[in-house]
């Protein structure tokens, strides 16, 4: 069985990143100390999805890649470096297709908004674990574009003592 799961951080207006496409406001609660769950979610992981500018932010940090050990998948129509790791894919299809090669057990959704909103709008999110940061940007990337009309069940929340809350939503359809 495949779950993919877009586990992802949001400012309380809702957006993942800033105008610029920085997700800089997050730096404050990263160097908290707090895991908010990540370790045990990146241990539930097969897989990982992600767009080409969420690719090229993460290559551009400058560290070793964060996803090593994972089937890497990434939706682009560019050519890219994939020195980072030898599971990096480079992918230029519809993520109907895409979600067919996917190994089976959990895939995250790393981002970013458009493959996001390509994921929902054909109702291939199974969960949706959102980390709302106490922080409002007034503007930016939105979390969800234009989402379609759906249920949400809520499995389970988690309150920090620096404000942020995790929350785990199965999507119902």
């Amino acid at each position: 069985m495949r779950e993919i799961v877009l586990y992802i951080a949001a400012s309380l207006d809702g957006y993942i990143a800033d105008e610029a496409g920085s997700v800089a406001f997050l730096k404050p609660f990263e160097e908290s100390g707090e895991d908010y769950g990540y370790h045990e979610f990146l241990g539930s992981l097969q897989a990982v999805v992600m767009g080409s500018r969420t690719y090229e932010q993460l290559l551009g940090f400058g560290i070793p890649w964060p996803y090593a050990g994972f089937d890497t998948y990434v939706c682009t129509q560019r050519n890219l470096p994939t020195h980072a790791d030898p599971r990096i894919r480079l992918l230029n299809r519809p993520v109907t297709e895409l979600v067919a090669e996917l190994p089976a057990g959990r895939t995250w959704l790393v981002g970013g908004g458009q493959l996001i909103d390509s994921f929902n709008a054909a109702g291939l999110i199974d969960r949706l674990m959102l980390a709302v940061i106490p922080v409002v940007l007034g503007r930016g990337v939105k979390l969800l574009t234009q989402p379609p009309p759906q249920k949400l069940a809520l499995k389970n929340f988690q309150k920090y003592s620096d404000g942020v809350v995790m929350l785990d939503y199965q999507l119902l359809g």
